[in-house]
């Protein structure tokens, strides 16, 4: 027990208190989580015992070396399966680029099935991070999909201890971010 509160208040510095502010105000929200499925690479991966915890009713389907051209089939099998739910989430990119075609392909075959479709832009140290995250913008403006901006999370809210060495797969810290934008975004 504590008995000097001077003590528990130069503990208790403004910043701590705003993140525990924070931390509950995610806990709330991760409690009301809908169902959704989330197809990934190894961002995705490396979030999803976050994303089990937080979102447990959340069809995760990531693989290592994922690229965005595999989403079609990968939707396909889920949704043969019946593991593919209203809200779909594609988190590609990380691997290299893809056309504008191509997405638009997957955009109408998702929303021909009545599905939202929710794409997260991509925060990696390679050459064609800026194609991918340009194509998604221009998938949102030729059809009502939403995009997470992982970009902009990665770079105004996470810090070096958000990433590993790399600068782009993600540590615990960078996987609980992530996966709270997926939730925020696609919740509120």
């Amino acid at each position: 027990m504590i008995r000097d509160t001077g003590k528990l208040v130069r503990y208790l510095n403004p910043l701590t208190l705003i993140q525990l502010f924070i931390y509950l105000i995610m806990m709330f929200a991760f409690a009301q989580a809908k169902e959704i499925t989330i197809i990934g690479d190894s961002i995705t991966v490396g979030a999803s015992k976050y994303i089990k915890y937080y979102i447990p009713n959340a069809v995760i389907d990531a693989k290592v070396g994922r690229k965005f051209q595999d989403a079609i089939d990968r939707v396909r099998i889920l949704e043969r399966k019946g593991l593919l739910k209203d809200t779909v989430i594609i988190a590609l990119g990380t691997n290299g680029y893809f056309t504008v075609e191509e997405g638009l392909r997957l955009i109408d075959y998702l929303q021909s099935r009545g599905r939202q479709v929710v794409f997260v832009n991509v925060k990696v140290p390679r050459k064609w991070e800026s194609r991918v995250n340009n194509t998604y913008r221009e998938l949102s403006r030729l059809r009502n999909v939403r995009i997470l901006d992982w970009k902009a999370v990665a770079d105004n809210i996470c810090d070096a201890r958000c990433f590993r060495d790399d600068g782009y797969h993600l540590t615990n810290i960078g996987s609980y971010w992530f996966v709270w934008m997926i939730y925020w975004y696609s919740y509120r």
